[in-house]
């Protein structure tokens, strides 16, 4: 009679143990779900972002050409000199010695 409750008793904590384990398994599965939610809902925002960031850089990198090319337009001579000494800085510093 001892070892029938015993063993009444042992599986009934087996049945608890993995009614325990079945909770906590689906507890993880929810958490889960939703970090995945959050992470593609973060992963979209990101994609938004970079998005506008690209488009502002494309955008302040035509209004800068334009700036150049009005420049050049204006004062070709003082453009042509400004970069003949550009260049010469460059291949200086490629070179490695000093202009003057």
């Amino acid at each position: 009679m001892a070892d029938q409750r015993a063993s009444k008793s042992l599986g009934e904590t087996g049945r608890q143990v993995q009614d325990g384990i079945a909770e906590t398994v689906g507890t993880v599965r929810d958490y889960a779900a939703d970090a995945g939610a959050k992470a593609g809902e973060y992963a979209r925002e990101a994609g938004r972002q970079a998005s506008m960031v690209a488009t502002s850089a494309y955008d302040t990198g035509g209004d800068a050409l334009e700036f150049v090319e009005d420049a050049v337009r204006q004062r070709p001579l003082i453009s042509v000199l400004a970069a003949a000494a550009v260049g010469y800085g460059l291949a200086c510093l490629i070179k490695g010695r000093s202009p003057i």
